[in-house]
């Protein structure tokens, strides 16, 4: 359905980019999330708000990263804030339309849990991205003493943001799925180059899918139409 892709862009673009580790992760989750947002805009209109939103923030990373490579633009110089500023913004939007789409999602297929998380995290990005970018803007101003603490304090938080998210798109990978995808009779995208992308993209991937796929999952008793609801945890009986 496309939950595993955004999976593993999601983990790579975002909780990589919060460590010290920099290897275009941004770039490459971004280049994976695109192929789950084609997916997943079959189903909800917001997953393709949110490709758009995801090609911007790609496109942003992409021009960062380069400029910084080539030494045009430094770390710690006005551009580089300003480059940085604009790509929050992007992943801001970008995250708004994730959410906005797992949470219609959920509650069309009725999986309330994840619904009633979607709707947790996007008050803690409503939190959180405003005061990154505020602390950004505003980081000359604050004192020596301060600022570690802060940037401590911020990035604990936004570790707590990304897992939180993690965790929400694992649940929805778990419990929702399109009829048929066991087949791959995914419906084709109007555009070709999709098509090919798509292709080229579960080809490397499906055998990972297929070895979970082996799982046993119970039955749905009750089926929504066009979707299933998997791997419902069985209540074990108290002795």
């Amino acid at each position: 359905m496309g939950f595993g892709y955004l999976l593993i862009g999601y983990i790579v673009a975002f909780l990589f980019s919060i460590s010290n580790i920099y290897f275009f992760a941004d770039v490459i989750g971004g280049v994976v999330m695109l192929i789950a947002f084609t997916k997943l805009g079959w189903h909800q209109k917001n997953f393709l708000r949110a490709l758009w939103a995801d090609m911007v923030y790609l496109l942003l990373c992409f021009a960062r990263a380069v400029l910084m490579l080539l030494r045009v633009i430094e770390s710690d110089s006005a551009p580089a804030t300003a480059a940085s500023v604009a790509i929050l913004l992007a992943s801001l939007v970008l995250h708004v339309f994730l959410l906005a789409g797992i949470y219609h999602l959920a509650v069309k297929v009725e999986v309330e849990k994840e619904a009633r998380r979607a709707r947790r995290n996007l008050l803690l990005i409503f939190t959180y991205y405003p005061m990154v970018i505020i602390l950004s803007l505003l980081s000359p101003l604050i004192p020596e003493k301060a600022a570690p603490w802060l940037s401590l304090a911020v990035f604990l938080y936004g570790a707590f943001v990304v897992l939180s998210n993690i965790y929400l798109i694992y649940c929805c990978y778990c419990r929702i799925v399109v009829r048929g995808e066991e087949q791959k009779e995914t419906p084709p995208s109007r555009f070709a180059w999709l098509n090919r992308w798509n292709e080229k993209a579960d080809s490397l991937l499906d055998g990972a899918y297929r070895t979970m796929s082996k799982k046993k999952t119970e039955e749905p008793k009750e089926q929504e139409a066009g979707y299933l609801r998997v791997k419902r945890k069985k209540k074990k009986g108290r002795k």
